[in-house]
């Protein structure tokens, strides 16, 4: 027999006798304003207040319980909260049985915790049990931690947390059992740890692991770069385990591979703007896009010098070279940018004039610095329009001078001097021809011969084939030469004294035969005889 029951039979009396807390039946037989008036059998009939039975009427069975009799009131009083009190109590001893839900109402702070109302039952809530903050007024959900009864007044201890917990537990199997992999969830961080990864409770029951090699395609794994914690993030479900109850998930498969974007954006011969992340002894690492990173060898870095970069350094790169089956990318930065040579001839078109260092002589050629990372070279050829000398005897390492801009020679900017003057061979072109005979001093020796200069500064040479062997030439001595080869295009002329000599006999000889003629002697030759010599008349 439980609770309710012996109530029950304690309250039942003989037929005729009415007492205090006894359950009666009766029948309703007057409405009146906020009384309703009940025929329970006694002399007088009994009132209830219409309050507790709102919708009763005439002629309606009521069943209630005396709280009020004596012979000295006319009406004994009714009330069915008892009654329903003694229900909701056999319903919370229920309840506590079967560890099933109790809805009951926040009524007032106690010590120590709340005062919860169930239909008139006060049970105590703990502040431990609250398992969130609560305020009175608040209708809530229970579980009964504990039901006693001293006496006839119960003793009951309720838990909101335990209820939450169960509550949590229940949509935590919910989302296991429904979840699968790929699918996009989102998450509170409770945890950051910069060495394993970033947790998260996904619909606030589930616990959801993020490891930090899933946080990017990228090098960066700091979760701190994406997340902080009480932020919500969206994740994609890796993998689900259902025995510990988490999940593991991907920051970057949400985002997609990006080499796969990357391959149908781009080609080769691109040029992209990338963020460098890493510096090497043998060149920069950089990242195009998160997932997307290159290499430039030390030889791509710049077209002059090894200039020096650093982390995070903003830099314009073209793509040589895209392995998608490696991942691999090489890069350049040196021809993501015009060539510094390229843009120096613009500035200087050839013709122009420029000052520059001279850096290093070597053989027959001169390095010249004209700007930073713009070089230009010299050739001996190029020094002077007379006959080449030796380069170290025009330019001097370390001096400053001007130069004439000819045009672009590979990497360095063709220079010369002698362009800096008016063109002495074309003067010569002009005023000589070849056969014509000049006398000019020897301006120098060489074993092949001797070099003799024109007036308009111009070198020719006089080979020593061409001077008879009987005339020895000297260096400061003018001879008389004849011009047997010019040509300016190639900027040269050749002499001979040869040339001159072969054709004296014939002037001697006509001079002979002028004398013979004019001569009175009988021992020379006719006049005739000289005429069919000449003519070579038989």
């Amino acid at each position: 027999m439980n609770e309710f029951e012996k109530l029950l039979e304690e309250s039942i009396t003989f037929p005729g006798e009415f007492q205090k807390g006894q359950i009666v039946k009766g029948k309703v037989v007057k409405v009146s304003g906020d009384t309703v008036f009940v025929d329970i059998g006694y002399k007088t009939e009994a009132v209830i207040s219409k309050e507790e039975i709102p919708e009763i009427k005439e002629g309606d069975e009521v069943e209630a319980v005396i709280i009020r009799f004596s012979p000295r009131i006319q009406n004994p009083v009714l009330s069915r909260k008892p009654l329903e009190e003694q229900k909701e109590l056999e319903n919370l001893r229920k309840a506590f049985i079967e560890k099933s839900d109790v809805v009951g109402k926040v009524e007032r702070k106690a010590r120590g915790g709340f005062i919860v109302d169930f239909e008139g039952i006060k049970a105590f809530l703990p502040l431990s049990e609250t398992g969130r903050k609560i305020k009175e007024g608040q209708v809530l959900s229970f579980k009964i931690l504990d039901f006693r009864l001293d006496g006839r007044r119960p003793r009951i201890i309720v838990s909101h947390k335990v209820y939450l917990d169960e509550q949590r537990e229940k949509r935590r199997q919910e989302l296991l059992n429904t979840l699968k992999p790929k699918d996009v969830v989102e998450g509170k961080v409770v945890k950051v740890d910069p060495n394993k990864g970033v947790t998260l409770i996904v619909d606030g029951v589930l616990r959801a692991f993020l490891p930090k090699e899933e946080l990017s395609w990228g090098r960066d794994k700091n979760p701190y770069n994406y997340t902080d914690v009480g932020e919500n993030l969206k994740v994609k479900v890796k993998r689900i385990d259902k025995e510990k109850s988490f999940i593991i998930v991907s920051l970057r498969e949400l985002k997609g591979n990006p080499w796969e974007k990357f391959i149908k954006e781009h080609k080769q011969g691109d040029i992209l703007e990338g963020r460098v992340i890493a510096v090497t002894p043998r060149g920069v690492i950089v990242e195009l896009m998160e997932g997307i990173e290159g290499f430039v060898p030390e030889e791509e870095l710049a077209w002059e010098g090894k200039p020096e970069f650093k982390k995070g350094d903003t830099v314009k790169v073209k793509i040589l070279k895209i392995e998608p089956r490696k991942r691999r990318l090489a890069l350049s930065i040196k021809r993501a940018q015009p060539r510094p040579w390229d843009i120096f001839l613009q500035k200087h078109p050839a013709g122009s004039k420029v000052v520059g260092k001279v850096l290093k002589i070597e053989g027959s050629r001169a390095i010249v610095e004209l700007e930073d990372s713009v070089r230009g070279i010299i050739h001996r050829s190029n020094l002077s329009w007379t006959r080449p000398k030796r380069i170290e005897e025009v330019l001097k390492e370390g001096e400053e001078r001007e130069f004439a801009v000819l045009g672009l020679e590979g990497k360095y900017i063709k220079l010369g001097i002698k362009q800096l003057t008016e063109n002495p061979w074309e003067k010569v072109q002009e005023k000589y021809k070849v056969g014509d005979v000049v006398k000019l001093p020897v301006k120098e020796l060489a074993p092949f011969g001797a070099f003799l200069e024109l007036p308009e500064g111009v070198e020719g040479l006089l080979p020593f084939s061409e001077v008879p062997k009987h005339i020895r030439v000297r260096k400061g001595q003018e001879y008389e030469v004849k011009i047997i080869d010019l040509n300016p295009k190639e900027g040269k002329v050749t002499f001979s004294i040869n040339a001159l000599i072969e054709e004296k006999p014939k002037v001697e000889e006509e001079k002979e035969e002028a004398v013979v003629v004019s001569s009175p002697s009988t021992g020379g030759f006719k006049l005739g005889e000289i005429l069919k010599k000449k003519w070579k008349i038989q």
